[in-house]
């Protein structure tokens, strides 16, 4: 690496910037309560999965229910959270052939 080319703090990754087919984006995901009122925010690239984020969000809530989009639709998800008796509300992904029950 050349002297001139100082390496810069707070990349991409740290701007939560990423490609997807539309250019440079962002994602944000975000737990609220009953009211709307926001609890936890988290922002991600946007080329990467919604899925995985749902547990950070609600992580230490106790959620009677669950409701996000179809993003948000993965079996471990669903799983998870009604083992621990919240009730998840999310439509499935049109990919998805099996009914949920």
């Amino acid at each position: 690496m050349c002297r001139r080319c100082a390496k810069k703090s707070g990349g991409q990754q740290a701007q939560a910037l990423g490609r997807s087919r539309g250019g440079f984006s962002t994602k944000i995901h975000i737990a609220v309560d009953a009211l709307g009122n926001p609890l936890r925010l988290f922002l991600t690239a946007g080329q990467r999965h919604d899925s995985p984020q749902a547990a950070r969000l609600i992580e230490n809530f106790e959620p009677q229910v669950l409701i996000a989009d179809k993003g948000y639709d993965s079996n471990d998800l669903i799983e998870s959270v009604t083992s621990r008796g919240i009730e998840a509300v999310i439509p499935p992904k049109k990919s998805r052939l099996v009914q949920r029950q």
